[in-house]
């Protein structure tokens, strides 16, 4: 059993070095980085992710808006 949640440990605290999303050298150049984050997948699904969940939270808060403003009066 202690061999397995070692693995498990080891597997876990290692897993972040493995995954390096972007490995290799990258230019210090402002031009590279604004091409990279609009062409790379991960960064925009990501982007797509905050704003889906933008959209739900401005959804949510224009559908209570109504309840809302009567219970101040």
């Amino acid at each position: 059993m202690k061999a397995i949640r070692f693995t498990a440990s080891a597997a876990a605290w290692l897993l972040p070095a493995t995954a390096m999303a972007h490995p290799g050298e990258h230019p210090d150049d402002l031009a590279f980085d604004i091409v990279h984050i609009f062409t790379e997948p991960d960064h925009l699904l990501a982007m797509a992710a905050a704003l889906a969940w933008g959209a739900m939270i401005l959804a949510v808060g224009y559908w209570f808006k109504p309840w809302r403003a009567s219970s101040w009066r």
